[in-house]
């Protein structure tokens, strides 16, 4: 089955290939729509709701902690009331940097830091991007932190190479399975992509 992504940002859209192709959930990645911020999937949702009910499945990735709202189930009831079973929209709680990090041992040896470094309930993290950052700082690999920190005197809260390193943790090294038993959302994701094998589309 071919499903589309509904994202953020580029790194949003490798983690969604990553969970949509063949070799994790059985189906085929079509076409990434958005990447222009959290906003416009706000702004769009309804539309993309029609898209998916007359086209391909597509799944939605919106980082919790953007939306301002009080839990996660809150985010398709009230973005989207009447929501066809089409459209999976899932919240990522907090932000799309706790799926990695919820994958301990593939971070740890990606960043060269020990495992124990690594936070247990990702989830829980205020800001996992910036956990991801300081856990980054402690890497002994020059080149990937200069990848990922913000260089000085420079506005931007992440390095010049932020999504290309990750992109390549996401395709190289994140184990999604491994990663579903410490990030609940994750693991809520992953069983409604499978469970689309049932549908009869």
């Amino acid at each position: 089955m071919i499903v589309d992504a509904l994202i953020e940002g580029n790194l949003d859209e490798a983690v969604a290939a990553r969970l949509i192709l063949i070799n994790h959930c059985q189906h085929q990645f079509g076409t990434a729509y958005g990447k222009r911020g959290w906003t416009y999937l706000r702004d769009k949702i309804t539309g993309f709701n029609v898209l998916a009910q007359y086209g391909n499945p597509i799944l939605v990735l919106v980082d919790f902690m953007d939306t301002g709202l009080q839990c996660p189930p809150e985010v398709p009831a009230v973005w989207l009331p009447k929501r066809s079973p089409k459209l999976l929209l899932r919240a990522v709680v907090r932000e799309i940097e706790s799926w990695l990090l919820a994958d301990r041992q593939s971070i740890a040896h990606f960043l060269g830091i020990s495992e124990n470094s690594i936070p247990r309930s990702p989830e829980n993290l205020d800001n996992p991007k910036q956990e991801l950052i300081n856990l980054a700082r402690r890497s002994p690999r020059r080149a990937l932190r200069h990848a990922l920190l913000p260089q000085p005197d420079v506005s931007a809260t992440v390095g010049p190479g932020y999504n290309a390193a990750l992109e390549e943790f996401v395709f190289q090294c994140w184990n999604i399975d491994a990663a579903a038993q410490s990030a609940l959302s994750l693991n809520r994701c992953v069983t409604r992509l499978r469970e689309l094998h049932k549908k009869p589309w």
